[in-house]
């Protein structure tokens, strides 16, 4: 995994091994992907995840020249709007999970105020 960081860290803010959480002040949302053996698995995130599996994997991501081989215990931080593609050599199904926070609604001022007085307001903002 040193080795993985290293390489990582050079690429600047969008490419990298996760060091702490994304954005812990929303709800946290994992979403478990099955790969098959010998298959490739393909998506575009929707949203900043952070990227653990349970066996080594291989990923590929869209407009970068390198692909890598993550071994069990990596963690890659993904960007929204970013295509990947995992595969595994395995002889049996690996399991990836995606983790990513939903982040906060905050409301303007004026909706707090008038939430206050007309509480039936609030589903209509």
């Amino acid at each position: 995994m040193e080795e993985l960081s290293q390489v990582l860290e050079g690429r600047g803010a969008r490419h990298g091994v996760a060091s702490g959480k994304l954005h812990a002040s929303g709800a946290r949302v994992v979403v478990y992907v099955e790969v098959l053996p010998h298959q490739t698995v393909s998506w575009r995130l929707a949203r900043d995840a952070e990227l653990r599996a349970d066996a080594s994997i291989w990923l590929t991501r869209h407009e970068d020249p390198y692909d890598y081989w993550l071994k069990p215990g990596d963690v890659v931080r993904l960007a929204r709007g970013e295509r990947v593609w995992l595969s595994s050599d395995s002889e049996h199904a690996v399991e990836v999970s995606l983790t990513s926070y939903r982040a906060k609604q905050i409301r303007p001022a004026w909706s707090r105020f008038i939430a206050r007085f007309v509480p039936r307001a609030v589903n209509a903002l």
